[in-house]
């Protein structure tokens, strides 16, 4: 069976009517249900190329033709998913189940974004290459342990460069604003060594000292040069996308920010 074929027989099981189809495409009516017991309605095209599925609204009405700040692209396509990290490939029926549940997730997702005016998900993935700094970070946080890995799901770390020295500036690492531990950016080595390491273990333990603490040292200077470069992958990001006109539904949102200031973010320093 068609990647089609696997969607069209999972679509009743989420409501979902099949308006046409033709060889590797159909369109779809799909109901979203939310929990004021509305089920607002949006009218997908579905596309496959081989068993990899892509979807978009057939024509932007209840969605923007493209929003980055809403994981919409350029073609009107949706960000469903990373596809080096989390394929969506439909090559059975639970393939198909999934894929017809991360889209009624997307669409929901959606519907709060369009009334709270900002994304609801804070585990979504940053923009563009900056979506390969963030998995290099998550990484990095999954060796280092809690509550590393929750800090960068949820965006709680920041970066920021401070000073100089033959070891080039130290880049600052920040969560909630409160600075954590700091890497030199040229020697790719934390400032200081003999310091208490920044893992759990590291808690009221004398000898777990950076140094000596399994690679958490090399751990946390990944951790930072991950997040810097995420940041600046993210201002690339939309410094090429400078001069298209922002939807206007999102508070915050670069494209509008440029329009007014004509800069986008950049790592502080």
């Amino acid at each position: 069976m068609s990647a089609v074929d696997l969607l069209a027989a999972k679509a009743p099981e989420f409501g979902v009517s099949v308006r046409s189809r033709s060889g590797a495409r159909m369109e779809v009516d799909v109901p979203v249900p939310l929990p004021d017991g509305t089920a607002p309605s949006y009218c997908v095209a579905v596309q496959a190329s081989g068993a990899m599925v892509g979807a978009r609204e057939r024509v932007p009405a209840r969605l923007p033709a493209f929003c980055p700040e809403r994981h919409i692209n350029s073609d009107s396509s949706f960000c469903l998913g990373w596809a080096e990290v989390d394929p969506l490939a439909v090559n059975n029926e639970g393939d198909a189940w999934n894929w017809w549940a991360r889209l009624v997730k997307f669409l929901r997702l959606q519907e709060r974004a369009a009334r709270r005016r900002r994304w609801p998900d804070s585990r979504a993935w940053a923009h563009g290459a900056a979506a390969a700094e963030q998995l290099r970070a998550e990484r990095a946080a999954d060796r280092l342990g809690e509550p590393f890995i929750d800090d960068v799901a949820r965006n709680r770390l920041t970066i920021a460069r401070h000073g100089s020295s033959s070891n080039g500036p130290a880049l600052r690492v920040y969560r909630n604003g409160v600075w954590i531990f700091s890497i030199w950016e040229l020697a790719k080595r934390p400032v200081n060594l003999r310091r208490r390491c920044v893992c759990k273990k590291g808690e009221g333990r004398p000898l777990a000292v950076l140094r000596n603490c399994g690679t958490h040292s090399q751990d946390a200077a990944e951790l930072a040069f991950s997040l810097r470069d995420r940041e600046r992958e993210e201002a690339k990001f939309w410094k090429a996308l400078e001069g298209r006109i922002c939807c206007g539904t999102m508070d915050g949102c670069p494209l509008a920010l440029g329009d007014q200031h004509g800069n986008f973010r950049k790592i502080q320093g």
